[in-house]
């Protein structure tokens, strides 16, 4: 379906932290996914990699971004892109922080600890 209504984007909980996908494979975007993640003031994704390249925008409020051993203070309209396999995670401000994410669909989500997943926001 080319037209999906805000109405109709499924949402998911990660942490604290709301996902909401525009775009997935599973409903006719076979090439890429495309997500927001509202962070709540303070909050934040927990730290992580990916096997596929990372790109994001923030849209609202703003943060602190990690990349490996860097961090980047981070406001609306900045963009980051974590290159594969970087250990990254956004810190919240006390405004909260709301990112655009795009990735290739299927990108896995790689944990600290080893484990990987498949979010259903890019499948």
């Amino acid at each position: 379906m080319p037209v999906e209504r805000a109405a109709d984007h499924p949402m998911f909980e990660l942490g604290g932290n709301t996902i909401v996908s525009f775009a997935a494979p599973s409903r006719g975007a076979g090439e890429a996914a495309l997500y927001r993640a509202d962070l709540p003031p303070g909050g934040g994704l927990p730290p992580h990699s990916h096997d596929h390249l990372d790109v994001f925008t923030v849209t609202a409020g703003g943060g602190t971004f990690h990349l490996e051993d860097e961090t980047f203070e981070l406001a609306v309209g900045d963009s980051a892109v974590v290159p594969i396999g970087v250990r990254h995670h956004l810190e919240a401000g006390p405004e909260g922080a709301s990112i655009v994410v795009t990735m290739v669909p299927g990108t896995k989500l790689i944990r600290d600890d080893g484990t990987e997943v498949v979010p259903p926001w890019v499948s």
